[in-house]
């Protein structure tokens, strides 16, 4: 333990430096190729770039155009600045009218060569997303990375669910994917800012399919999540970056058969060391800034964190809670998802009474790390209360969280059966 906490400290002492090294980099890149491949589809951009939603009337369907067009303003930007401070502080510019102004019509009318009305510093976040994104525009355009996405995406999940039910683990597997709906999947594909936790999250579940045995041992799940925790910082917008702690979470529960009491120890350790991850390197980020660049972003993200963890209304903490929970829960309040969850629900009770009414609820105490872990979402949503209520649309998607604890929970026995039978069977 002692060595194991060492190295991790001196990891997350290097996490910082190699973010900072790999964002110059990609800021020495030319601009006017990406510019021109941005412009190539420009059309596209002004079709949607005050239509968020890939269904009408479905809030949830979001696909984050406001936020994609801010990145791509930072992808193109080719200000004065130097590649230190430009990385930094992160650069956009403003163009058109003030009252009127959305990034998606500035950011055209910047392609089309209108004049820059302001600059605007967002030094708050990495936007570590750039290290990709940049390079990616360097050969091809914002239409074809979008293709590049869902087929990336859908390779992802496809190789973690069939390692793990190679594995013995087919119930872990079934519990994975039908929570994915749940964090509306399919509308991660076309969007750059809500892809982010999604492939941090798909990219986690497939090392642990294919790593767990060397991951369990030299405690090499505390650097997994600090790595984990680092990632989701440097890359994620403050979208819905639970998940990159609660789905690898559940799927080591479900890979580890420990004592009760280890599961618990295991739980905290590995999700202190994700949230210590998280935090350190997003305040490394601001300590950075305010070194190399004199800009007080400190100040500025604290002043934001107060806002963000504020009360949703001005009725109190308690009261609040339940407009966010409202905000929250609605988008699953229609009839797809009423018959999707009853799909899940007539699967579900399938497979407990094959197993066994009275067999399948022994132990029960087992599962309620698992069902602990479920509980993570509305415990974010409290403490989160403003950002929670303000940005529903894309915070709903932690609920899959909830659905992959609560699947997962019921057909455990299941699961673990499997996994004798494959076991059984390699003998």
């Amino acid at each position: 333990m002692k060595k194991a906490v060492i190295k991790n400290l001196i990891i997350l002492l290097l996490m910082p430096i190699a973010g900072l090294i790999l964002l110059l980099l990609v800021h020495l890149l030319p601009t006017s190729k990406i510019t021109a491949n941005v412009n190539s589809s420009v059309e596209s951009i002004k079709a949607e770039c005050t239509d968020e939603m890939i269904i009408d009337d479905y809030n949830a369907t979001l696909i984050g155009n406001f936020t994609d067009c801010i990145m791509l303003q930072f992808a193109v930007y080719d200000g004065s600045h130097s590649a230190l401070d430009q990385a930094l502080n992160l650069y956009r510019n403003e163009v058109g009218n003030e009252e009127e102004w959305c990034p998606g019509l500035s950011l055209t009318d910047y392609l089309n060569g209108a004049p820059t009305r302001l600059e605007v510093a967002y030094p708050r976040y990495w936007h570590g997303y750039l290290v990709v994104l940049k390079p990616l525009l360097l050969f091809t355009s914002l239409n074809s990375v979008r293709l590049l996405n869902a087929g990336l995406q859908m390779i992802l999940l496809a190789a973690s669910l069939i390692l793990f039910s190679k594995k013995g683990h087919s119930k872990l597997a079934f519990s994975f994917a039908v929570s994915l709906p749940f964090m509306f999947f399919f509308s991660s594909f076309a969007s750059l800012s809500l892809s982010i936790c999604m492939y941090i999250m798909l990219i986690e579940m497939l090392l642990i399919a294919l790593f767990d045995e060397k991951f369990s041992k030299n405690e090499g799940y505390m650097t997994f999540f600090l790595a984990a925790g680092c990632a989701t910082a440097y890359f994620d917008f403050l979208t819905y970056p639970l998940v990159t702690l609660a789905f690898p979470l559940i799927a080591v529960l479900a890979l580890k058969e420990e004592e009760t009491k280890k599961t618990y120890l295991s739980i905290i350790k590995n999700s202190l060391t994700w949230g210590i991850g998280y935090v350190f390197m997003w305040a490394s980020k601001w300590i950075i800034a305010l070194i190399f660049t004199g800009r007080n972003t400190v100040s500025d993200a604290v002043n934001t964190i107060s806002a963000r963890t504020s009360s949703a209304t001005d009725g109190g903490r308690i009261t609040g809670y339940f407009k966010v929970l409202k905000n929250n829960i609605s988008p699953f309040a229609n009839r797809a998802f009423a018959l999707l969850m009853l799909l899940i629900t007539v699967t579900v009770i399938v497979l407990i009474i094959k197993k066994g009414l009275k067999k399948h609820f022994d132990g029960f105490a087992k599962r309620i790390p698992v069902l602990l872990i479920g509980l993570i979402p509305f415990v974010w949503w409290f403490v989160a209360a403003n950002h929670s209520y303000e940005h529903a649309a894309f915070t709903c998607r932690n609920f899959a969280i909830f659905v992959f604890a609560i699947v997962f929970a019921l057909i455990k026995d299941a699961a673990d059966t499997d996994k004798k039978e494959s076991d059984s069977t390699k003998q």
